[in-house]
Formats: structure tokens, C-alpha cells, sequence
């Protein structure tokens, strides 16, 4: 099997290795019910979004709590589970699937998990996606989509400045981003001699090595002519660093021109990303999130990391 079941497809096939009546330890767990439903390595290695964890780690968590939590399982010390009598009774006539509706025939797990009392319409409006992920992953989803909400955003508001005040925004976005020490670092250039730079990061207080750059609203996707002439405006000054951002985005030939490129290093950056590296870097934006997850089982938090 390629991909990772989901959490809840994971709880039978749980179940049925913890059958045997063995304590197991999480990662004993976790490596019979790979092998019993024959996940490759591929499936084994795919990460959550954020990175911090296996998706299979991540769902055999949950999978795990959820059952002990329903008491068809036990734990007799951290980490270390074996079946309950519920659970070998449970195994005596199966269901097909077990999920977090058939849980809830254990009043222990309403307990831990009390029924959502939405109304019948905002039910239907969930997206039924979700009800598919663990709470991380629904957690990462959500956090996900404020972030490119965020980002586009602030990519409109940026579209609504004057080119002067973009330009100006572009060179303290490098100034942020580590190109140049400060400020004083950076210069812009007068209008209409710039042959197609609008500025310049000094690198080093002396201006031994500079970074030139053009910054441009434009409203339709930047052609390979656009490149081809600011190529032209460093080779005027002797540059062989460059970087040009937009608001829009970068025709597929202009790309592959800037990539081809072997004397200069030329690098495009547009709205999308430049949105995203404002976001990060906090230029021209203040945002304050605060994400408050309640953890229900701290052990198994513990244990996910063991």
C-alpha cells in the first residue's frame, strides 16, 4: 500500500493485531499494523504539512488514543498498551469498520470525546473532508488557509501602492531578508536613468558586491524581453546579481531564460512568493495569531515522540 489510511481506517486493523492479547509498546504497535496492512516505505516517510511527524505516526496516535479511550484498550504503563476485555469481545463478531460514530456505543468515550451539538444545517456544512484527518492535520489545514488568505491580502495591498512605494517596499524586503545590514545599505535609482534597475543592495558596507534590482507592478505575466533587457542593464554597470520582482507572475519563457543564464544570477520573484517572504520576514505587515490546542491525552503526546 502507497498511501497512509486514515486514522480511523487504521483502529480495526489496531484492534485485531492487539487480538493476541501481548502488551505491545507504541513502536511495536506501529510496526505490526505496517506490516500487517504492508505499507510501503514510500507511505511510511510521508510527512504532516509542518513536517514534525509522520502522517503514519501521526494517525496510529490518534487511532491508539481513541480505542483506549472506548476501554478496548489498556494501559498498563506509558506507552505500553494490551486489549481489554471489551476489545476481545468486541473481536469475537467485528464490525466492518471501526470510527469514532461506533465508539461512541462507550459511554467512556463520549466522555472524552462529547458529540459536537451543531445544529443539523452547520453539520452539513462541514466538510466532510475533514472528519477523514486527525485534529493536527484539521489543525494544520486551518492554519494553512489563513496563511494564503493572509497572502493574498497582502499581495492586493500591494498592488494599490505607488511605484515609488513599492520599490521602496522590494529593497526592505531584502534588507529584512538578510541582503544588506540596514537601510543605509540600500539605494534606489533615479527614474528614467535606470536603464531598467530601480535599486541596489550593497552586501557589504563598501559596496564591493551589490545586488541590483527590478521591482514592477505590472498587471500581466512578465515576458522573457522584460529579463532579457534588465540582463542588459547589468551588463551596463558590470553586475552579475540581480533580482526582479513582480506583483503578477513570470511567463514559462522568461523563466527558463533566467535559468539558463550561465554569466549572471538572476533571481524572479513573484507576488505569490513575495507575499509569503513578507508574511515571514514581517515587512509591511503586523499580524498577531494565537492558536490554542487542548490536548486531551497528554500521554499520548508524550508517547509520539518515544
Amino acid at each position: 500500500m502507497n498511501s497512509v489510511p486514515q486514522y480511523h481506517t487504521l483502529m480495526l486493523p489496531l484492534l485485531k493485531v492487539m487480538g493476541t492479547g501481548t502488551e505491545m509498546r507504541t513502536n511495536q504497535m506501529r510496526d505490526a499494523v505496517a506490516k500487517h496492512l504492508g505499507l510501503t516505505d514510500e507511505a511510511l516517510s510521508q510527512r504532516l504539512p509542518s513536517g514534525t511527524q509522520t502522517a503514519f505516526d501521526n494517525r496510529m496516535g490518534w487511532a491508539r488514543t481513541y480505542l483506549f479511550k472506548a476501554g478496548l484498550l489498556e494501559r498498563p504503563e506509558r506507552a505500553t498498551y494490551i486489549i481489554s476485555q471489551s476489545g476481545k469481545d468486541l473481536l469475537l463478531n467485528p464490525p466492518s469498520a471501526i470510527d469514532p460514530d461506533f465508539l461512541r456505543s462507550y459511554d467512556q468515550f463520549n466522555v472524552f470525546h462529547p458529540p459536537i451539538k451543531n445544529s443539523k444545517e452547520e453539520r452539513i456544512a462541514l466538510d466532510d473532508a475533514d472528519n477523514d484527518l486527525t485534529p493536527e492535520e484539521q489543525i494544520e489545514k486551518g492554519v494553512l488557509q489563513i496563511k494564503r488568505d493572509l497572502e493574498d491580502e497582502v499581495l492586493q495591498r500591494v498592488k494599490q501602492l505607488p511605484p515609488e512605494g513599492f520599490e521602496q517596499l522590494v529593497l526592505r524586503l531584502l534588507v529584512g531578508m538578510g541582503y544588506g545590514g540596514s537601510m543605509a545599505d540600500v539605494q534606489g535609482v533615479a527614474r528614467g536613468a535606470d536603464g531598467g534597475v530601480d535599486g541596489v543592495v550593497n552586501q557589504d558596507h563598501l559596496g564591493l558586491d551589490r545586488i541590483y534590482i527590478q521591482a514592477k507592478r505590472w498587471e500581466g505575466s512578465v515576458g522573457r524581453p522584460v529579463i532579457q533587457g534588465f540582463v542588459g542593464a547589468l551588463s551596463g554597470v558590470g553586475a552579475s546579481k540581480g533580482v526582479i520582482m513582480t506583483t503578477s507572475t513570470f511567463a514559462q519563457p522568461a523563466q527558463e531564460y533566467a535559468r539558463t543564464l550561465t554569466d549572471r544570477r538572476i533571481v524572479l520573484v513573484d507576488g505569490q512568493r513575495m507575499s509569503e517572504l513578507m508574511l515571514k520576514h514581517g515587512i509591511g505587515v503586523s499580524t498577531k495569531q494565537t492558536f490554542v490546542i487542548q490536548r486531551m491525552d497528554e500521554d499520548f503526546f508524550m508517547e509520539m515522540e518515544t
